[in-house]
């Protein structure tokens, strides 16, 4: 950053003709524009103008490195006009990845307003039930349910999700209706394959956690799965 504000300094010295006009282009004072140029000198081990009373002078060195200090100054200060720009008016591919059920019911239809709204959005929406590498997969955005999987992720909290025990009215008059959660490990439980969702939570009234071992004779890593076979009676 200092690098660019000696380069910056300079360049607009040279193009101005004095440190005090550079200055107050800058909103620096003479002193500091005058110190930034001195010490890209000495970072530089050259001299690159020479200072009298009336004007600049410009060494051969000088002239070089204004040239292409200028350039570059200019690809910089363009390059932060078209990322603000794009800021007010977003644009280009957004990669998301959510579980199949929420891109399905929500996700889905909530893209299309928003494409409606910023045509110049394309979207790529990888549904899947299973925790995915999003590095690997260049994941720009995930939605996800429960805690966050990987400490160097940048997460922030959307909203809340009840979780409900569900069964068909088919299943409770075969196998009745568990009383508390510890009843559940003695019924047949449809199990989300991914670690730890064999062990279900809940709050006691103490506001403390319980967590339940839950087997039963199907299991799925499909979410959309696990919910057809809830309603054919297939289990909790």
């Amino acid at each position: 950053m200092d690098q660019l504000a000696q380069m910056r300094a300079f360049v607009r010295a040279i193009e101005r003709g004095t440190f005090a006009v550079a200055a107050n282009d800058l909103g620096l004072t003479p002193s500091a524009v005058s110190k930034l140029i001195l010490r890209l000198e000495t970072r530089l081990g050259v001299r690159l103008v020479n200072r009298t009373t009336r004007k600049l002078a410009l060494t051969a060195e000088g002239e070089a490195y204004f040239h292409s200090g200028r350039r570059l100054i200019e690809a910089v200060d363009a390059l932060e006009d078209e990322v603000a720009a794009s800021a007010g008016h977003p644009r280009g591919l957004l990669r998301i990845n959510t579980e199949i059920w929420f891109g399905v019911q929500h996700l889905a239809p909530a893209l299309i307003e928003f494409q409606q709204r910023y045509p110049d959005v394309r979207f790529s929406l990888y549904l899947t039930d299973r925790l995915v590498d999003l590095h690997a997969e260049q994941i720009d955005v995930a939605i996800h349910l429960g805690p966050l999987s990987d400490s160097s992720l940048t997460s922030r909290k959307l909203a809340e999700v009840d979780r409900v025990i569900c069964a068909s009215p088919q299943y409770v008059e075969r196998f009745g209706a568990p009383k508390t959660p510890a009843d559940l490990a003695h019924h047949r439980c449809i199990v989300f394959t991914a670690p730890g969702r064999d062990r279900w939570p809940f709050k006691t009234a103490e506001g403390g956690l319980e967590q339940v071992n839950v087997s039963g004779p199907f299991s799925s890593d499909s979410l959309e799965c696990i919910l057809q076979l809830a309603l054919q009676g297939a289990g909790i």
